[in-house]
């Protein structure tokens, strides 16, 4: 069962991608998908904290955050792992097609590997890991090529993708240090999403985006509400309770399965090209994983 959850999750998160270029399609702007989708997501979220505090109260673990400094922390996170990286995968996916930014954000892994190295001290990086590091990068330099020469328009589109994978890794490690255990996920999750629409609220005022809802397209607004309530706030709740149950090598499969989901759903539904240059990158960035989590499993075998 823990394989068809996960299965569930790369079909809902693939989609993500999907729902964006919907969404931009029909008149959306980066700040505008990125701040909606936030909203509706913390709602659906807080809205599982309150029915458990009124119907299942013990199954809190942790308590909702209550401390300045928590909540700092947590607005410091959501900064990072959600206003920052969702504005710019939208930005990005003005400029490349779905499938393509949802390859890219895939190197997510091979950037934590770097940052896990100045940030911590127990996850260094070591001869292994770097040539799986190098693998990877070398699929997305595989990925970025055919756009490189656009400077207006593909390659700054796959760059900021790049960035918002990066933000990604950055978070992860905070959270590794910093949140683990403290909170109840659920409810941590819900001020994370919360924190990072607070975030973005003023930008979303001062460019205007939110006078432009009268005009968007049915099939824009839908996509929005789709990507809140599934990829963010439902997505959330099954990776919670996946974690809590799956093994950690079938939970990489989310990895590696996320990207074909995506480009799936843009060939059949925007009728995306999956180009060749396409699968060559996500080859090798799922040969570099591969290759660091082989070092990371050898480092801790006796």
């Amino acid at each position: 069962m823990d394989l068809v959850g996960i299965l569930i999750l790369a079909l809902i998160w693939g989609s993500s991608f999907l729902f964006i270029k919907i969404g931009l399609n029909g008149g959306m702007s980066p700040v505008l998908v990125a701040g909606a989708r936030l909203l509706i997501g913390a709602s659906l979220l807080w809205g599982i904290v309150l029915a458990r505090r009124l119907f299942a109260p013990g199954s809190f673990k942790k308590p909702i955050p209550r401390t300045r400094a928590l909540w700092t922390r947590i607005a410091l996170i959501g900064l990072v792992n959600n206003a920052i990286p969702f504005v710019l995968i939208a930005w990005g996916e003005q400029r490349i097609n779905s499938g393509l930014t949802s390859v890219l954000n895939s190197s997510m892994p091979l950037f934590t590997v770097l940052f896990a190295h100045f940030l911590t001290h127990d996850d260094r990086i070591t001869p292994a890991k770097a040539l799986g590091v190098l693998v990877g990068f070398a699929g997305v330099a595989v990925v970025i090529a055919p756009g490189a020469g656009n400077l207006s328009g593909e390659l700054p589109g796959g760059l900021a993708v790049v960035v918002a994978s990066s933000a990604y890794a950055i978070a992860t490690v905070f959270v590794r240090k910093t949140l683990a255990g403290v909170a109840d996920p659920i409810a941590a999750g819900a001020a994370q999403l919360a924190t990072a629409f607070l975030w973005l609220a003023p930008l979303m005022l001062a460019t205007g985006a939110a006078a432009r809802l009268d005009t968007l397209s049915l099939d824009a607004a839908l996509a929005v509400v789709a990507l809140g309530l599934l990829c963010t706030g439902l997505a959330y709740v099954i990776y919670y309770l996946l974690i809590q149950r799956a093994k950690a090598s079938q939970m990489s499969l989310v990895t590696y399965l996320l990207p074909v989901t995506a480009l799936v759903y843009g060939a059949l539904f925007l009728q995306e090209e999956i180009t060749v240059h396409a699968l060559a990158g996500f080859g090798l960035i799922v040969s570099g994983i591969l290759l660091v989590n082989r070092a990371n499993a050898a480092a801790v075998s006796p």
